[in-house]
């Protein structure tokens, strides 16, 4: 998948300078959550490692430290995105922010459950495949296993899922808009935008600039990971 970023979203995106923050503050908790997880299991693991001693009780407790970190940031996005789109222009009576705020809580606790177990299914999956193979190679090092480990823990993948997330809660937030407004009798439909600029991916490239009912490439943004697109919302044809 494409894996290109840039440190600054496009200046045409409505959400642009609080979605960069956001995306900042949330690379700074994954950051650390995954420093402090692969110090726990090199820890734990012990020289020579014994994987019996990452039980589920462990993983466990992991997948919870990171729901804490990731569930409010993931509501407070999709919030966020339907507050940008909020304008005077809005009807007050047609606009109930009471059952957007509602859904956004219910989407975050739902998807980042999912999320944070998906991520530590992988890590736990990718530590046992890493340390079987220390077992049956003769001579390799704790070293060595540490930084066969370094990846599913470092830098690259803490903003991989930093990018990739923000884009997601604010396209959900802009669909969350897009109910409100359809349950008020205003059918608004989806565009799909990129940033235009050298990094933009053969997926999401043909996307720019179209209505869902257009067709789009993929069903919905973020298009791969480390996807930086974003949807806003235009009176259907």
């Amino acid at each position: 998948m494409p894996t290109n970023t840039k440190a600054t979203r496009d200046p045409l995106d409505p959400f642009g300078a609080v979605r960069d923050a956001d995306e900042a503050r949330l690379l700074r908790l994954m950051r650390a959550r995954l420093n402090e997880q692969l110090r726990a299991v090199m820890d734990l693991l012990g020289d020579p490692p014994d994987w019996s001693n990452l039980d589920a009780a462990f993983w466990d407790g992991q997948a919870g430290g990171m729901l804490a970190d990731l569930r409010p940031e993931m509501e407070r996005m999709a919030l966020a995105a339907t507050i940008v789109q909020i304008t005077p222009q809005s009807i007050p009576e047609l606009w109930n922010e009471t059952v957007i705020f509602r859904e956004a809580a219910d989407w975050a606790r739902q998807y980042a459950g999912a999320l944070v177990r998906g991520i530590t299914d992988n890590t736990r999956e990718g530590v046992g495949r890493a340390v079987q193979g220390f077992v049956e190679t003769p001579g390799r090092t704790i070293g060595q296993l540490r930084d066969e480990l370094e990846p599913l823990f470092d830098e690259a993948r803490a903003q991989r899922i930093a990018v990739t997330e923000t884009t997601r809660a604010y396209a959900e937030g802009t669909r969350l808009v897009q109910e409100e407004l359809a349950r008020a009798g205003i059918v608004m439909e989806q565009v799909w935008n990129t940033a235009t600029d050298e990094l933009v991916c053969s997926i999401c490239a043909p996307n720019n600039g179209k209505r869902k009912s257009e067709g789009w490439t993929v069903d919905s943004v973020p298009a791969h990971p480390n996807c930086r697109c974003w949807i806003t919302l235009e009176v259907a044809k």
